[in-house]
């Protein structure tokens, strides 16, 4: 449970535990469109850690969708896999696949997320359907190893919310003011939470891709935000019109978990 919390957790991959009973999220009444700073085609690619130790690769891609301004999407896919001794004693093959609205015609609304969990003999996929216009987000989980969808559920959800996969992106294309606030409406596989993220400093970086100027953004997602432990994640980006994601942390009751970057293509 560990390992599968270890490497998963640490890009938000996991489903969110079981709530009580919460008011729906709320759009941000004056989230903004946007530009997105990432090209179709970009790929990144990142080593993870715990404490002292490899313990796997994350790699993010995304390309353009859709033949006119109208239709136009974003596919974005992360694919987390673990290495060395953590593979021996759990084997964790992740990808989540998320596709989303152009930020120039809406604010990079989710349309759809497929999670794909193979870790250790557990065989799962999470599928979440952004319904905006009916203001609801369709879930359905199956074991795949089965066969059997294990639930099906319907949440209420804000005309335009996100996934954990969307939400990245989403932020990489807001101006990043120290001092900022946002709140942003994410449902993960169970209720629609407003997950609120600040904007905390300017540091130096260094990474397997070179050394950036970078902002640390801490989204509270732990203590019964999107996840029921305690705990503390912070995400660097670069402070450059890329916004590229250069370093993740996750803080935990077992150790400190880092994703940084080792290549851009």
């Amino acid at each position: 449970m560990r390992v599968r919390l270890l490497l998963a957790l640490l890009l938000m991959a996991r489903p969110a535990p079981p709530q009580a009973p919460a008011p729906p999220a709320q759009a941000p009444a004056s989230a903004p469109m946007v530009a997105a700073p990432f090209a179709s085609g970009e790929t990144l690619t990142y080593q993870i850690s715990w404490r002292l130790f490899g313990a796997g690769e994350a790699r993010m891609h995304i390309e353009s969708r859709g033949a006119d301004a109208a239709s136009s999407l974003w596919q974005a896919t992360l694919n987390v896999t673990s290495a060395g001794f953590v593979s021996l004693l759990y084997k964790v093959d992740d990808t989540v696949l998320s596709t989303f609205r152009d930020g120039k015609t809406s604010r990079m609304c989710s349309v759809s997320l497929v999670k794909t969990q193979n870790e250790g003999r557990r065989h799962r996929e999470t599928r979440i359907d952004f319904h905006g216009d009916r203001s609801t987000a369709s879930i359905r989980e199956t074991d795949l190893s089965k066969g059997q969808v294990l639930r099906q559920a319907e949440e209420p959800m804000p005309p335009c919310a996100y996934d954990i996969l969307s939400a990245l992106y989403y932020v990489r294309s807001l101006p990043l003011e120290v001092g900022r606030k946002l709140e942003l409406p994410v449902n993960d596989g169970g209720k629609t939470l407003s997950i609120m993220i600040e904007v905390q400093a300017k540091e130096e970086v260094k990474t397997g891709a070179g050394v950036f100027h970078a902002i640390r953004v801490e989204p509270k997602v732990f203590s019964g935000s999107l996840f029921k432990r305690s705990g503390r994640m912070q995400i660097w980006f670069s402070d450059d019109p890329q916004r590229l994601l250069v370093q993740l942390k996750a803080k935990l009751f077992f150790g400190t978990v880092s994703a940084v970057l080792q290549q851009k293509q």
